[in-house]
């Protein structure tokens, strides 16, 4: 390579003495890519003596099969007369490099630098997303059950942490007992769900007394081991890592969600690893206490069916042989009463109307899950004009007037969605005032921002919803009132002033979060409530 006036290659000796003393690998190539000068970086990183690779091509000087790429690449840069670069990893050394590639007039300079702990640490942020990201879908994945959702969670952070063994334990410290309730392991790891083992002789017995994660790198090495359970990794001589984090419940230790290996972490768990397995513990301790919810609530539901049994034979049968009697008395000595005797007969026939009303009412409340109908495309203008339909003598002897916007098609119940309109509907021309009841119905989409149309107070949203809007210019709820409402046999004025079981709106609230909606009242400066209930939209199928 010729030395010309200004020439920045290291064939002139200044040049040379200077890349000589960078750390980073510098070889000069000439017109014909081969070398004709090389530092002693360059020397390690192509494992060659300088007087070794000097006339030699590039393409055969550098190693693990990517020479051809990098004169491909010099080639390109002596033509255009640009510099380039392009990273390639170096086996026999275990390392990235960066390649950058300056052009002369007729030769060629290829700088390379060490950019290993770069791109591992992109590679290491690139595998946390990943697992952010594959836990999130598992967690949002509402069809999969729990047990599924679990499993994929240990083997999203198995990998993750590169442990051989992640397992969830339920622990019961008043009988000293530890059960494996789920597994994920490596090939050839005998270790099953089922098994049961004393506590104590655990690593996870440690994470109970102190109520936080636990992270051991070197289990052989620490004072504080238990002596192992047999047959159980957590517990075994083999393991000799472990990372593992309390799972609570209801307020308590549930169990543990931990992680181990058959060789020593040495450079320990890190906090985001540790973070990572906190993070999800606490997330399958509300699935649990979600399923834990759930089992009660279905319970109740079966005691709350078998009161509507009990209230449907063991209490209508009697009230109806009240009210026989009753009608029996006034119809034979109605005439033989005073005045003071026919009014405590009345009050006696009201009472016990409105105790048939209370009991059909709290049996529609409480067969709302078990007695509907599959949900299907319901014309919700159809379901109005049926209840408008059946309202017609009370609107005309009220005078009430009822606007009808335009609604859209849902999925659901037919049947409940008319008691849902028709309760609304009475409510507003019950609670009219003094002035002839005026209702508007308006249906809106769902906003995306999360807060009820019109400016209303924020609500949870969905995608696919519809929100349904009844309005009057009526006597309104008080603030406070606003959520009792909807309270069972909740009452805001007497039988005297208002008709009514205290169940209609519970009802309605019954019906529509069995449509996965919500119903609340929006706050209104001026006089009048307004209902706002979400339904799902019959073209989404979500509900």
């Amino acid at each position: 390579m010729g030395e010309r006036s200004g020439s920045t290659t290291p064939g002139s000796d200044g040049v040379a003495r200077t890349y000589e003393r960078i750390t980073d690998a510098v070889v000069g190539l000439d017109g014909e890519f081969r070398i004709t000068f090389c530092n002693a970086g360059a020397e390690r990183v192509l494992d060659a003596s300088g007087a070794q690779l000097r006339g030699t091509a590039i393409q055969e000087a550098v190693p693990n099969g990517v020479g051809a790429t990098v004169r491909e690449g010099c080639e390109h840069a002596l033509e255009t007369q640009e510099s380039l670069g392009f990273e390639e990893y170096f086996d026999s050394l275990e390392a990235w490099y960066e390649l950058r590639v300056y052009p002369d007039e007729t030769a060629v300079t290829v700088h390379f630098r060490d950019v290993t702990d770069r791109v591992r640490r992109e590679d290491q942020l690139r595998r946390r997303e990943r697992a952010l990201q594959d836990a999130y879908e598992a967690l949002a994945d509402a069809n999969r059950p729990l047990s599924e959702q679990i499993e994929v969670l240990l083997s999203i952070v198995r990998e993750t942490l590169g442990t051989e063994c992640g397992t969830l334990s339920s622990v019961q410290e008043r009988t000293n007992e530890y059960t494996l309730e789920a597994v994920d392991a490596a090939e050839g790891i005998d270790l099953e769900a089922g098994r049961t083992v004393p506590l104590d002789r655990t690593n996870c017995k440690r994470v109970v007394d102190a109520g936080r994660t636990v992270a051991i790198e070197d289990v052989g090495a620490d004072p504080d081991a238990p002596e192992p359970a047999d047959g159980v990794a957590n517990g075994a001589a083999a393991v000799a890592c472990y990372l593992g984090t309390p799972i609570f419940v209801d307020g308590s230790v549930y169990g543990t969600f931990c992680f181990y290996d058959r060789e020593p972490c040495p450079g320990g768990f890190s906090d985001w690893e540790r973070t990572f397995v906190g993070l999800l513990a606490n997330w399958v301790g509300y699935k649990i206490e979600r399923q834990r919810y759930r089992k009660r609530l279905e319970s109740s539901n079966e005691q709350l069916e078998q009161f509507a049994y009990a209230a449907s034979h063991d209490l209508q049968e009697p009230l109806r042989m009240v009210s026989s009697y009753l009608s029996l008395l006034e119809r034979r000595y109605g005439d033989d009463l005073d005045a003071e005797g026919r009014e405590f007969l009345a009050f006696a026939v009201d009472g016990a109307d409105r105790m048939r009303e209370m009991i059909e009412g709290l049996l529609a409340y409480s067969r709302v899950e078990t007695q509907g109908d599959p949900f299907e495309p319901v014309d919700l203008e159809a379901v109005l004009a049926d209840v408008v339909d059946d309202l017609q003598f009370r609107l005309e002897e009220t005078d009430a007037t009822v606007s009808i916007g335009s609604l859209p098609r849902v999925e659901g119940d037919a049947d409940q969605l008319r008691q849902v309109f028709q309760n609304l509907l009475e409510n507003a021309v019950e609670y009219s005032g003094d002035e002839p009841p005026t209702v508007r119905i308006a249906a809106d989409r769902e906003t995306a921002s999360g807060s009820a149309p019109d400016g209303g107070e924020s609500v949870s949203r969905g995608d696919g919803k519809w929100v349904i809007s009844v309005s009057d210019a009526g006597i309104g709820i008080e603030p406070d009132d606003r959520e009792r409402v909807f309270d069972v046999f909740e009452r805001l004025h007497s039988h005297e002033a208002h008709a009514g079981t205290g169940i209609g709106l519970a009802l309605c609230q019954r019906v529509v979060e069995r449509h996965g909606g919500e119903i609340w009242i929006e706050p209104d400066p001026e006089e009048g409530t307004t209902f706002r209930l979400t339904l799902p939209d019959a073209s989404s199928g979500t509900v």
